[in-house]
């Protein structure tokens, strides 16, 4: 049952007869006399109150958002609210969280986007959708393979570079990846490239060597090329619960992150994680990945990412 479904579930007229006679003692054959009615109500509501904090936790939704979602819903209410107004109020606080801004900066001659994020996420196939959708826009693109602690890594971004024709700097397992970076930004001056997008190492938070690694190609950019990266874009998997928090925390204190590209979309995400980066960290989502062709990326859409946290399982 998704998240909404859920919702209704709890605030729709027929639960609240039922926890009215529940709260009030008249069970079948119990002769107990029902509670007096402000009694009754305010323990119905307690409970119902109860429930949706639960039921927002468990999507994964944080503490704050969820205690911010608790007060506008009981706020200018007189009595229980209905079903509509849970739900407009829900949609309403998690619209909000999200309402920063998720423009995709491209500035500079060349534009540089890092993209990092841990193992798994998508990463690497993000970054050729990224590509496919820039170059269809009109932009020449040049990719960089700076994930040189996985051979598998450098090889997945040359095919998928060649599969979507834009061209790949490779380098070999264990190359260091700001020398990588160095010789991929000459190329692309010398080229007269509009976008460098540049594949980082995946890493958790003890891998203290990728950490240092990232901050060196970052130094790299900044000391022999004058400029910052135009976007550091964190891949986040949208099935991932209360680690996506602790993902974006560790690497928002490695890097300046601006940018989140949400993965997975379309397998029955929770997402609900998502509130509480936005809210804490002030990251905002840049684009969605919900599908597996090179084309199944878009620019992010607040009001497709509530509902996809609507409606998750």
């Amino acid at each position: 049952m998704s998240f909404l479904a859920r919702l209704r579930q709890l605030f729709e007229p027929a639960k609240t007869e039922e926890r009215t006679a529940v709260a009030g003692g008249t069970q079948t054959g119990a002769e107990t006399p029902p509670m007096p009615e402000t009694g009754r109500g305010s323990t119905r509501e307690a409970a119902d109150f109860e429930a949706l904090e639960e039921l927002l936790i468990d999507a994964g939704i944080d503490v704050e958002t969820t205690m911010a979602i608790l007060h506008d819903v009981r706020k200018g209410t007189i009595g229980r609210p209905t079903v509509d107004q849970v739900v407009g109020r829900v949609r309403a606080q998690l619209a909000a969280a999200l309402d920063l801004d998720s423009a995709l900066h491209v500035d500079g001659s060349p534009a540089v986007i890092l993209v990092t994020g841990v193992n798994g996420v998508g990463k690497t196939s993000s970054i050729a959708k990224l590509a496919n959708m820039l170059k269809d826009g009109g932009m020449t693109i040049l990719l960089v393979a700076a994930d040189t602690f996985r051979a598998g890594a450098i090889d997945q971004l040359a095919v998928l570079g060649e599969r979507i024709g834009v061209p790949v700097m490779r380098s070999i397992e264990g190359q260091d990846p700001s020398s990588v970076v160095f010789n991929g930004l000459q190329k692309a001056i010398a080229d007269s490239v509009d976008v460098v997008i540049v594949d980082t190492a995946g890493r958790m938070e003890n891998k203290k060597n990728l950490t240092a690694e990232l901050q060196k190609i970052l130094r790299t950019i900044e000391t022999k090329f004058g400029r910052s990266p135009s976007e550091v874009l964190l891949v986040i998997d949208a099935t991932t619960g209360e680690n996506a928090l602790m993902q974006a925390r560790a690497f928002s204190d490695a890097v300046p992150v601006s940018g989140i590209i949400l993965t997975k979309v379309d397998s029955g995400a929770r997402g609900g994680s998502i509130i509480g980066i936005a809210r804490e960290l002030r990251i905002p989502i840049k684009l969605v990945c919900d599908g597996e062709t090179m084309t199944s990326i878009k620019p992010f859409d607040k009001d497709d990412v509530v509902n996809m946290i609507l409606l998750s399982e």
